[in-house]
Formats: C-alpha cells, structure tokens, sequence
C-alpha cells in the first residue's frame, strides 16, 4: 500500500470513527437509548458491509459503514430481539437491553456457510450437458476457486449475479439501483475482475447475465487458485467464469 492510500486509509477510518462517536454522543444527550454494533465475519475478520437488520422482528433501514459498523436509534428502554441477516451467512440472532440514555456497543460475528455448495449427481438423463461443462465439473472436483451450480442458484432462490456472488468468501458485491459492481477483497480499488462467459472473454454486462440463464459460475480470487485456461495478464485481479443454458 503506497503512504497516499495509508494517509486515505487512515482518514477513512478517521472519519467512520468521528461518526458513530458522534452518533453515540447525540443519544445519550438526548437521553434516548441506542446501540452501535459492528458486524465482521468471525473466521477472517474482515468487516461485513452489507445485512438485513432486524430489531424485534422488524426490519430496520439502517446504513452499514465500510468498517461494518451501523447504529440504531430511539429504542424503548428494554430487552431486544436482534437478527442479523446476510446472504452465504447463517443468521445471527441474540437479545440485548438498553437503559434509558445508555448506548449499548456490541460485537456481531457472523458464521459464514455460503462456501457449502451441494453435490451435483450426474444422471444419464443430464447427459447432453457433459460435453459444455466437462471442464466446469473438472475444475470443480479439484476444487482450486470457488464454485455456484444451477442446483444452488435454485435452492437458495438467488435473485440475480449480484446476489450468488455475494455468497462468495473473499468477494465484494457494491449494488446500486441498476448494475452491480464486483472485486476481489484482496484486490486494490479500482481492480475489477475479469470475465469469460462461455469460455469466452468478456468485456461488457456479464455481471448482468440473468441469473436464470447462469448453469454455472466459477470464481477465482487470485493467482493461487488461478487455472491455465484463465490466466493472463487480465486475471491479477480475480477472474469470473459464467456459464450459461443457451450457449451451443
């Protein structure tokens, strides 16, 4: 990391901090009971960004920071329920209780389950996909990358490419109204992954194919996972292999 990104770096937090300092200070002078959480993975550490939040079974529209950390205001003086909810994660639900003016800070570390992916039993029936996705099931078996079949997708009842690769360790997914962006955790801002659909390279939408076209979807983080057949200059920043039902 160059001294530019530590000085950003250290500002960015810097910043976060002063907020949900602020945020804690605001409710104990009004005398109004809150909680500032914060919400990491509990194997890697790394902070979680995105989540459904639920305070006593509803859902609270609440802006999670970079850092994982998120503030809930104007709660009644008593127990609370909390469920945490965030897709690849199992949910995470525990109670808590506020004293009126008090600002409760809490740790919230969330088990990650999204790399589990189902065995796929091969049948004659499913015979004419063999020769398309030969390659996909080979690679899977060895199993260098990560790895999301047709049969997760329908499962899990995933919405779209944004919500699949989310469920990805070591994958950020930033959302917006229309389009998805997608990097590695690893990789520098800026550093998007490259794309293959259907084997071949990519260079627009592929992270807005139809999740109901996708039979498969390969990821691989970085050059330790990295195959042959993806490697390149292109790949330093992850690469993501899509394979879909119409290709011939």
């Amino acid at each position: 990391m160059t001294p530019v990104s530590r000085r950003f770096g250290l500002l960015l937090g810097l910043v976060a901090g002063s907020f949900l300092g602020f945020a804690g200070r605001s409710l104990a002078q009004t005398g109004t009971s809150g909680l500032i959480g914060r919400m990491f993975d509990e194997r890697t550490k790394e902070a979680m960004d995105q989540a459904i939040i639920l305070i006593d079974s509803v859902r609270r529209e609440i802006q999670i920071s970079s850092q994982g950390r998120f503030v809930v205001s104007a709660l009644v003086p008593r127990r609370h329920r909390i469920e945490l909810r965030a897709i690849g994660y199992r949910p995470y639900v525990g109670e808590f209780t506020t004293v009126e003016g008090q600002v409760l800070e809490l740790q919230f570390g969330m088990v990650f389950t999204g790399a589990q992916l189902p065995e796929i039993a091969v049948e004659a029936r499913n015979s004419k996909l063999l020769p398309r996705f030969a390659g996909f099931e080979l690679r899977r078996q060895r199993g260098m990358g990560m790895y999301i079949t047709r049969d997760e997708i329908r499962a899990k009842g995933y919405m779209s490419m944004g919500d699949a690769l989310r469920t990805v360790q070591g994958v950020r997914v930033n959302c917006g109204a229309t389009d998805c962006s997608v990097r590695m955790a690893r990789s520098t801002a800026g550093c998007g992954p490259t794309y293959y659909v259907d084997g071949r390279l990519a260079r627009n939408f592929a992270e807005t194919t139809p999740i109901n076209d996708v039979q498969g979807i390969e990821v691989y983080r970085g050059a330790a996972e990295m195959p042959g057949e993806f490697a390149g200059d292109g790949a330093m920043c992850g690469v993501i292999v899509i394979w879909t039902r119409a290709a011939p």
